[in-house]
């Protein structure tokens, strides 16, 4: 028998609160792309707004910088580690990341070959540090070093530029969430190290999924190219090991007229994350709730001070209907795929992955949604 939720049940879950709402460009503002697509009957294989739309963001960057799309972020990632470091070897079987990620970091670089080596984050920025890792024990054996932007939080360039020249071990750059902060400081975030973005549709730009390597290597982008298309580049042989992580069309037309709002975007994501912060403010808790600048505007954190307020304010949401997610669960170690991976010890990610609580936000997020969800984190840190 089908259980007929009664009038309160129906209510709370009219009044939940998701996560995390995703919200991507009108039909009406995709017609003229589609429409163009169904003239020039060019569907995948680099048609014309892959092309454009990588033009578009290498204008939008300058720098030098040249942008190579793909059909996803986890695409990307594989692409620029096969360009800048080629597949493991059995000298070089090791590729080193923070524990401290999303299991995406690790499951690229075990698609081409390599044994992830967890390490751990520095507490001020939640990410791996170029000067610690200079006289790592493994680095012998490393065939790649996977820095992550830990929820879109730039990463400087010149640090892991110096490490590569160095130690002579490639770098590729997950910042799968940090494309508004590249765009906000490229000359610091783009240049010799390959720099991975994702477009999926949970992130400030989207094309709803895709991806892009942004570097600043005209041979290495070639690499990419071609690792995205079976190794084909300029010839039907295949010289390198591949994927099929080309980019359609269509989800170029998405992220056209993404682009095409870019700047209302920013501007209400901007708005959305002021009053977020305020109604923080007003609670008493600004020091506690991290949005952006400090993050990407996709992400909206609790900090809590201890495991205990973590679990008390977790509870509170739950209570209330409001959704909530650990974006980086525990640290790859605790994935059932990643446990025996070798690493170091691993105490800041211990610290930390259990005290930031990813709380519900979207560019829409209504006013009457925040004051619930602040309301709700008081009531549980006075429960604790």
């Amino acid at each position: 028998m089908v259980h007929q939720p009664d009038h309160d049940d129906t209510e709370k879950l009219s009044a939940r609160i998701p996560v995390y709402r995703p919200k991507l460009p009108s039909v009406e503002k995709l017609i003229p792309y589609l429409r163009e697509i169904d003239k020039n009957r060019w569907y995948s294989n680099r048609g014309m707004f892959v092309q454009a739309m990588e033009l578009r963001i290498a204008t939008m960057l300058g720098t030098g910088c040249g942008v190579v799309v793909t059909a996803s972020g986890w695409a990307a990632l594989k692409a620029a580690i096969f360009a800048a470091a080629g597949p493991a070897t059995t000298q070089r079987p090791l590729a080193l990341m923070p524990s401290y990620t999303f299991a995406a970091t690790a499951a690229a670089a075990e698609s081409c070959g390599y044994k992830p080596y967890l390490l751990d984050i520095e507490e001020e920025n939640w990410m791996i540090s170029p000067q610690t890792l200079i006289n790592h024990q493994a680095l012998s054996r490393t065939g790649v070093v996977i820095p992550v932007a830990a929820y879109g939080r730039g990463v400087a360039q010149e640090g892991w530029r110096q490490f590569r020249e160095t130690t002579a071990v490639p770098v590729v750059i997950d910042a799968a969430a940090a494309f508004e902060a590249i765009v906000d400081d490229p000359s610091s975030l783009i240049g010799a190290v390959p720099v991975v973005v994702s477009f999926q549709a949970t992130k400030t730009l989207s094309t709803a999924e895709g991806g892009a390597v942004i570097w600043n290597d005209a041979d290495g982008r070639m690499a990419v190219a071609g690792s995205i298309n079976f190794g084909f580049l300029g010839t039907r042989e295949s010289k390198s090991p591949s994927l099929n992580g080309k980019m359609s069309e269509f989800h170029a037309a998405v992220g056209h007229a993404s682009l095409d709002a870019w700047d209302e975007t920013v501007v209400a994501w901007r708005t959305t994350c002021g009053a977020y912060s305020g109604f923080a403010e007003t609670a008493g808790l600004a020091d506690q709730l991290i949005l952006n600048p400090t993050i990407a505007s996709c992400y909206a954190l609790f900090h809590a001070n201890s495991d205990a307020e973590a679990n008390n304010v977790t509870k509170a949401l739950a209570e209330n209907g409001i959704e909530h997610r650990y974006w980086y669960g525990n640290g790859l170690h605790t994935h059932q795929q990643f446990a025996a991976a070798p690493r170091d010890p691993l105490p800041r990610t211990a610290h930390i992955a259990h005290r930031l609580i990813g709380l519900p936000t979207a560019v829409d997020l209504s006013r009457e949604a925040m004051k619930r969800i602040v309301v709700a984190i008081c009531q549980g840190r006075c429960e604790g």
